[in-house]
């Protein structure tokens, strides 16, 4: 990974991290679906926008609109709407630990749907620790659904795998694709997916009526969470491996806890800490790309 492509995943995991704090603030005032749909919508304007000036070719292929649409649904409209539902039950730290099972999710589909990213023994044992470290954090209410906290927990975890799938499509049938325009159209088509059921829920949020602060974290998300990031996510998968544009839930962990002791006065509890620990070493192991073979030696003939 080029230093360039570092600066940007650190970048991106700064932004990520501040996402859970702002949605927490943000469902003071709005529900789920409102702040899933606020955020693709004003992500998507800004994207296109952006796209726009530069003019690129509209794709016309059937199978290249099938492909983002699939990924607008898996890594956009149900992720933005679950890890809100989820955070009605649990701190914004808490949701941050449980998405660092995007990596361990992504390697397991990345070895099933790209053959250049095997599994290797080490990588194996990776998942299984990130696995564990899950476990761990969700405790033994995971077997009791009716916990609505269990149910916030899960729901998170169910979005991190459709981060994952998101990631694997895109590098998988996406990879030569416009990385701003396919930000811009997967955030638009998702937007338009949760659109019908905002609008039948009564949840369009009336945003003169919103505090500042509310506003503020709108802002933020929108601009910031889903249009800047998102633009360096695509760009980020275009020029390296799948598993490695993943590396970014390393850091946005630290990060949204910092931001929730920061913002919401939220402390992280000693029970996380070892949860914590086993997904973070879960990544490590998960990620560790296998060490190429030596070139082989000319042999020699004997004259």
């Amino acid at each position: 990974m080029r230093p360039t492509h570092l600066a940007a995943l650190l970048l991106l995991a700064l932004i990520w991290g501040s996402s859970f704090m702002l949605i927490k603030v943000m469902l003071e005032e709005m529900t789920p679906a409102a702040i899933g749909w606020s955020r693709l919508g004003g992500g998507a304007a800004l994207i296109l926008a952006l796209s726009a000036a530069r003019r690129p070719a509209l794709p016309r292929s059937f199978t290249h609109w099938r492909d983002v649409t699939a990924v607008a649904l898996v890594s956009g409209a149900l992720p933005l709407f679950l890890i809100p539902w989820g955070e009605q039950q649990i701190p914004s730290n808490l949701a941050a630990i449980l998405n660092g099972a995007v990596p361990i999710w992504t390697v397991v589909l990345a070895v099933m749907f790209l053959p250049a990213e095997p599994m290797t023994p080490v990588r194996m044992a990776g998942v299984a620790l990130g696995f564990v470290g899950l476990a761990v954090v969700i405790g033994p209410d995971a077997l009791n659904v009716r916990e609505a906290s269990t149910q916030g927990q899960l729901a998170v975890v169910l979005a991190t795998l459709g981060y994952a799938a998101g990631s694997v499509i895109t590098r998988r049938r996406l990879q030569d694709a416009d990385s701003t325009l396919l930000a811009g159209s997967q955030s638009l088509i998702a937007f338009a997916m949760l659109l019908p059921f905002v609008v039948a829920a009564g949840d369009v949020p009336d945003f003169a009526a919103l505090s500042g602060r509310v506003l503020m974290a709108t802002a933020a998300l929108t601009f910031m969470s889903q249009g800047v990031a998102m633009i360096i996510y695509f760009w980020l998968l275009k020029n390296v491996e799948a598993t490695q544009v993943v590396l970014v839930t390393y850091l946005a962990p630290v990060a949204a806890i910092g931001w929730g002791w920061l913002v919401l006065d939220e402390r992280l509890e000693l029970a996380l800490i070892p949860g914590l620990v086993l997904i973070l070493a879960g990544m490590m192991l998960a990620n560790r790309r296998p060490r190429p073979a030596p070139a082989a030696v000319p042999a020699t003939i004997e004259a």
